[in-house]
């Protein structure tokens, strides 16, 4: 009975060896030893690569590439696979270490640079567009903003009242009256008189006369008015422009102002030419309606302010057109009283904000 217990345990064992290496066979299978067989072989190709770091426009020396390996699978028709294809050839483009060189990347015609389009025109988005307009210290926050910043831009302007058919300022001229006899005089001198409210009597003067208004002074007695000056523009000042993205202050760099040239010990000549003068354009990148409101700002000679914005900043603001009636209405500011005595000397304007800075004039560098 004992013998026949020890022969099932031994059957036991034997079983459970048989199938710890059946499982450790299907375990150590084709997935994790050796290489499967049914596996085709990897080809490759050798195909041009760059040996260093090549600046546009630059011309590509012998050991600024190399062949390397490639996947044949991968190779594409537009990958170079001989180096003499580029060498002693400019670069269209930036061409980083270690990238393939095709076809499109490289040419024989510096003309031929122009056709791969700016960088900056890969910063803006579709749907929108950039436009340049002027600027100065004050009017891009004394310089501070710089690309990828956000800006508001305010303008401000001065308006007129205007003849709608003559589309002329007002107060119209004229150099022929009505007279009293409803008869058109056109007389070599020019008398004033007046018979009723409905009518004024002058005859035409050599010269056209501003028209003016009837109205009655202290004493009663009806005069002819006519202004003493032409008509003062009126000052207003609104947001025209929100969350515009500032793409370059100052004037892009021009293709013929830097020549990059990778020499034989892989060195580069040229460097950027820099000027001490300060930015007087900004380049923005807005919503095609607002490029073509600041287009018309600018032609219209319209004073533009930029204003900065946080980064943190989405949110869409409503503003109120300011002028000189909403600083009184909305400030608690005083329309000065007619006082019997004043300031001396007589001070008839705004004296204009002159920065320190600005007295001196930038020495010349050496």
């Amino acid at each position: 009975m004992r013998r026949g217990r020890l022969l099932i345990i031994v059957a036991i064992i034997l079983l459970a060896g048989v199938a710890a290496v059946f499982v450790f066979t299907r375990l150590m299978g084709p997935e994790s030893g050796g290489a499967n067989q049914d596996e085709a072989p990897i080809y490759t190709a050798n195909i041009v690569i760059s040996a260093q770091d090549i600046a546009r426009g630059a011309i590509i020396p012998a050991d600024g590439v190399i062949t390397s390996p490639f996947p044949s699978d991968y190779v594409v028709e537009t990958m170079v696979l001989d180096v003499n294809e580029v060498i002693g050839r400019r670069a269209r483009m930036d061409i980083p270490r270690g990238s393939p060189i095709t076809t499109n990347m490289v040419t024989e015609e510096p003309g031929d640079l122009t056709s791969v389009g700016s960088d900056a025109a890969f910063a803006i988005e579709p749907g929108y567009t950039a436009i340049s307009i002027p600027t100065t210290r004050l009017s891009s926050v004394a310089y501070a903003v710089r690309p990828g910043d956000t800006v508001d831009i305010l303008a401000t302007m001065l308006m007129v009242d205007l003849d709608t058919e003559f589309q002329t300022e007002l107060p119209n001229l004229a150099g022929s009256y009505l007279s009293a006899d409803s008869l058109l005089s056109t007389g070599p001198s020019v008398t004033y008189s007046y018979s009723s409210m409905e009518g004024l009597n002058i005859s035409g003067g050599p010269d056209p006369v501003t028209l003016g208004r009837v109205e009655t002074d202290e004493n009663g007695e009806l005069r002819y008015a006519q202004p003493s000056e032409s008509q003062r523009p009126r000052l207003v000042s609104q947001r025209i422009v929100e969350q515009a993205i500032v793409l370059k202050l100052g004037t892009f760099q021009l293709e013929n102002e830097v020549r990059a040239v990778i020499t034989e010990e892989g060195g580069e000549e040229g460097a950027a030419t820099q000027s001490s003068e300060p930015p007087d354009v900004i380049t923005l990148i807005v919503s095609h309606q607002d490029a073509l409101v600041l287009n018309w700002a600018v032609k219209a000679n319209v004073d533009l302010t930029l204003t900065l914005r946080s980064p943190d900043d989405f949110t869409e603001y409503e503003t109120t057109s300011v002028t000189l009636q909403y600083l009184i209405d909305n400030y608690n500011i005083a329309v000065p009283s007619k006082l019997p005595y004043g300031l001396e000397p007589r001070q008839d304007s705004v004296p204009e904000s002159v920065l320190p800075n600005d007295r001196y004039s930038p020495a010349p560098a050496q």
